[in-house]
């Protein structure tokens, strides 16, 4: 949520991690485990596409991408 929170405002981004994940995965973020976050990412992409655009919601992505494979 880090990463989303300054472009999308706090509510936004939990409601855009909610709405995909239940989109993407079917079930709460609650529920998400690490081996689904790829799939998260790629749920997260079309409402990212819309509110910042393709080019930057690209960039956030692979950002947060990079940010879990160091902590894994």
């Amino acid at each position: 949520m880090r990463h989303l929170e300054p472009l999308l405002g706090g509510f936004t981004a939990k409601m855009a991690i909610h709405t995909a994940a239940l989109r993407a995965l079917k079930r709460p973020p609650e529920q998400v485990t690490l081996q689904d976050l790829p799939q998260l990412l790629e749920g997260l992409k079309p409402m990212l596409n819309t509110f910042i655009g393709a080019l930057h919601a690209k960039v956030i992505l692979t950002e947060i991408a990079t940010s879990l494979e160091k902590a894994r």
